[in-house]
């Protein structure tokens, strides 16, 4: 797999990859122990490559090629501004020929950040104060791409997981995989990556997600549906 910054300059190693964060918004998160610096340590030094391609072709039930691979990929998802932030996007395709993007979001124990309820009622109140805000907006219209049944509890799920999942799909390809990976550093806290967990899983079940059989204790597998298209999610520890 190729992978460059998303200015096509190579990336070969950490210190390649450490340049995308070389920002003032940025540069605090890259951090050994922490999410950022996992991930790339995982594709550039322990395998991480092979061990995404082995466990989506085993999850599709054909081989796969992953073709490159893009740090802190934006996609945008709506006429709202700025879009979803993968840590990693990999474009790739299958033996039959169809083609892929996963959206991996690296976690150590980093939350899914604010509940839908906080970030709505905050944005609400900046559009009430007379500040010009998009984000009402894009709330509403990712809880209706999101969700089939809309009630009051979708506004207890972690916001991030609704753009997540938006910015996933909104590629052009033919098979959509949200892959999260927990890696379980010096810095992990179990209690909360356990909660974590139960917010994603939450996330799940509003979404009628469908479990699916996969064998191996440290990863689950569901599909579910974003608007038309059909999205594999993956949850994997590493």
């Amino acid at each position: 797999m190729e992978i460059t910054d998303s200015k096509g300059n190579s990336i070969t190693c950490l210190n390649d990859w450490a340049k995308v964060f070389d920002t003032p918004k940025k540069r605090l998160h890259w951090k050994i122990g922490r999410s950022a610096y996992s991930i790339a340590d995982f594709i550039m030094n322990k395998h991480g490559e092979e061990k995404i391609m082995q466990l989506v072709s085993s999850i599709l039930s054909e081989q796969v090629i992953l073709e490159s691979g893009i740090p802190e990929l934006e996609i945008r998802f709506d006429a709202y501004g700025h879009g979803r932030e993968h840590d990693l996007g990999i474009y790739g395709k299958t033996s039959s020929g169809k083609t892929i993007f996963i959206g991996v979001e690296a976690k150590v124990d980093e939350s899914f950040n604010e509940t839908v309820a906080d970030v709505y009622l905050k944005a609400k109140a900046k559009e009430l104060a007379g500040i010009s805000t998009n984000l009402p907006s894009r709330i509403e219209d990712l809880i209706t791409l999101n969700f089939k049944n809309i009630d009051s509890k979708v506004f207890e799920l972690r916001y991030q997981l609704l753009y997540a999942t938006a910015g996933t799909v909104a590629t052009d390809a033919d098979i959509y995989i949200l892959l999260m990976i927990v890696f379980k550093t010096e810095l992990y806290d179990e209690t909360i990556g356990t909660k974590n967990y139960q917010d994603y899983s939450m996330f799940l079940k509003a979404v009628d997600a469908k479990p699916r059989e996969y064998d191996d204790e440290h990863v689950t597998v569901h599909q579910l549906s974003i608007g038309e298209k059909s999205l594999h999610a993956i949850y994997m520890y590493q």
